[in-house]
């Protein structure tokens, strides 16, 4: 399997603290998610070595790991398969997601690194630039 790496970053007036609420929080996270697919959402445990979900209102998605966390610094997740219909489909290898927060000066950088499969890369890209804005938006509110 081909893949391709999703690399962005956006500046946000707000502490870090706030847009880690924003990101990880669920409500806001659906409403930061629907950048992807109306109806995002996720379940599961954010913390190291956690299992979380990451799904669609028809429970299609992915399962990851928890790899590692330091909260409201970086969280990074290894994605383990593809979820259809709620159960386990294909494996995705060494897939991975990273979110970084730096704040200085009371302005958070978020940064964005996503590992997946070259087919998902244009939609997905095109999706994490709007859901960069969403985040932007709604910390900054």
């Amino acid at each position: 399997m081909k893949t391709k790496t999703i690399n962005q970053e956006v500046k946000i007036n707000a502490s870090a603290e706030k847009v880690w609420q924003v990101l990880w929080e669920k409500e806001s996270y659906k409403k930061w998610a629907a950048a992807y697919t109306d109806g995002s959402h996720y379940t599961g445990d954010l913390q190291q070595g956690g299992r979380v979900q990451f799904l669609d209102p028809n429970n299609n998605g992915m399962e990851s790991e928890v790899h590692s966390l330091t909260e409201n610094r970086k969280i990074t997740f290894h994605h383990l398969h593809e979820l259809e219909a709620g159960k386990e489909g294909q494996k995705l290898g060494n897939l991975v997601e990273k979110y970084e927060l730096e704040e200085q000066d009371g302005v958070t950088t978020l940064s964005v690194t996503s590992d997946m499969p070259e087919k998902y890369f244009a939609d997905l890209d095109a999706g994490t630039a709007k859901a960069l804005q969403i985040v932007k938006e709604l910390a900054e509110a």
